[in-house]
């Protein structure tokens, strides 16, 4: 294999043995088996570092010839050689040139290079030193390989994708399809590669074609190179210091410019936005903003930190600006052409931020149902973020016979009454008897007509938070009753037994 064309697929494959010894230590130990070489070769069993192989030294050495490569594990890299000939020469003289480039940094690999990538993935595996296969030697090559290369092969005949539990349960799949051809009693690549496919189909499934391609040579999947992370930061140190919002918000522009357009370049959005503050005291002041959704337009990145330095001021004047983006995959928006546009989540996280910076951070977010037995109680919650939503998977539940799909429970669930509670309980002049049965209800709120009460029920005594003694989290006991009026008024009204005030709870429609 001198010459390669121009145009012709090359690969080669680097192999990392986990516990590899020199070749000088095991020639040494078989050619003298006595009892001080024995000694000698379990003290370097017991002196031989056994951590398992840094990521960085064979993905650094890939770097090296192509931008091209491809980490399938720790041990394993697959490169696209194509071109290099131009060069080095022949493709014995690349795998030379990347052999010679590991000694170098004092890591010992196997090299193979062949026409696919799948054929130099098993050689490397298989083989120790440098191989290298022709265009029309693969088969050949591949056939005296033993059978139990696949098992650390399946993995990446299988796909790159799964994780979890999924991927357990390929390695399970794989284990137990390799076992069964070795019960009939194959036990190279070349046996399995000469098997009818129809019928190892049929007995395998698409396993078993998947092994077979891998037998052949014949690549499953196409090379799928690395990328590198990709940082998003950037940072201005000040001639002079500055102190107010006015002057920070140029910097912020000047900094989140070139930002935005790299996101804009690489399809991704700001989910979080970093903005630290190096101040005259020598002291930093952090800004930290989960935005709602995928970001990346300048004006509204520079209002929403403006608008958290408003609310958490910083305690001196700033001499260094530092912005950093924590990217996420852009958002794909569809239109309907029948409904309204809703407004642009950039829109919606400006308004949310002058919100908070108004009325508190506390104040703005979506209502949640505390474990609690007190009436009315909630905390506000962070709204959910697009891009973690997403990625949670959850569904709202279907619950209560609004759900049911038929007509006559449809129509009994719309036949009960409802109750219309109050957000602060309304004051009322409640007239009771000895046992506080309400005779009379009146209230000066415009809306709430009084009356003397025809029917009632209770009381409901609820009590709790008997432990605390702060405020409103304090303990509470009421008793509850249902009241029905001269004027045709249903109410729920309660007896603070604390207090002992009265107050319109809720309206029973």
């Amino acid at each position: 294999m001198s010459e390669v064309p121009r145009d012709a697929t090359l690969y080669a494959c680097l192999y990392q043995p986990a516990f590899a010894h020199s070749a000088s230590a095991d020639a040494a130990a078989r050619q003298a088996p006595t009892a001080e070489a024995k000694a000698g070769h379990v003290q370097r069993l017991s002196t031989t570092d056994h951590r398992p192989p840094t990521t960085d030294h064979l993905v650094s050495i890939a770097a090296e010839f192509s931008p091209r490569y491809e980490q399938h594990r720790a041990d394993l890299v697959s490169v696209d050689v194509r071109g290099l000939s131009r060069l080095f020469g022949t493709p014995k003289n690349i795998g030379a040139e990347m052999r010679r480039e590991a000694a170098s940094r004092g890591v010992r690999v196997h090299v193979a290079i062949a026409p696919t990538r799948m054929a130099a993935l098993v050689l490397a595996l298989s083989r120790p030193g440098l191989t290298v296969v022709a265009a029309g030697g693969v088969a050949d090559a591949l056939a005296p390989v033993p059978l139990s290369v696949l098992e650390q092969l399946h993995e990446d005949a299988q796909g790159a994708g799964a994780r979890g539990t999924q991927a357990r349960l390929q390695t399970d799949d794989a284990r137990a399809a390799i076992a069964a051809l070795k019960r009939w009693g194959l036990r190279t690549l070349g046996e399995l590669a000469a098997l009818p496919a129809a019928d190892l189909s049929a007995r395998l499934g698409r396993g078993g074609r998947v092994w077979q391609a891998v037998a052949r040579g014949e690549d499953t999947r196409p090379l799928v190179p690395m990328q590198a992370d990709e940082r998003f930061e950037g940072r201005l140190e000040l001639e002079w210091p500055i102190d107010g919002v006015e002057p920070l918000s140029f910097v912020l522009t000047r900094l989140l410019e070139p930002l935005s357009l790299r996101l804009e370049r690489r399809d991704r959005g700001a989910a979080v936005l970093h903005v630290t503050l190096g101040l005259v005291t020598k002291e930093q002041h952090h800004c930290r903003l989960e935005l709602p959704s995928p970001l990346r337009e300048v004006r509204a990145l520079r209002t929403l930190a403006l608008l958290d330095c408003e609310a958490h001021p910083p305690s001196a004047a700033i001499d260094t600006v530092s912005v950093s983006i924590e990217p996420t995959p852009g958002r794909i928006l569809q239109h309907a052409l029948f409904a309204r546009p809703h407004p642009t989540p950039e829109q919606l996280s400006t308004l949310l931020a002058r919100l908070g910076a108004v009325m508190g951070q506390e104040r703005v977010g979506a209502p949640a149902v505390l474990d609690s037995f007190r009436p009315g109680t909630f905390a506000m919650t962070p709204f959910a973020l697009e891009h973690s939503a997403a990625s949670a998977g959850q569904t709202p539940a279907r619950s209560g016979p609004h759900d049911s799909t038929d007509p006559e429970s449809r129509l009994t669930a719309h036949s009960v009454s409802a109750l219309r509670r109050c957000r602060q309980p309304i004051p009322a002049r409640v007239a009771a008897d000895p046992r506080h049965r309400p005779l009379r209800v009146t209230s000066d709120r415009r809306g709430f007509a009084g009356g003397s009460v025809m029917t009632c029920a209770g009381p409901w005594r609820t009590s709790g938070a008997w432990w605390e003694h702060d405020g409103q989290a304090g303990p509470w006991s009421r008793d509850e009753w249902d009241v029905a009026l001269t004027d045709g008024a249903v109410y729920r009204i309660f007896r603070d037994r604390v207090t002992a005030g009265w107050f319109i709870d809720g309206v029973v429609d």
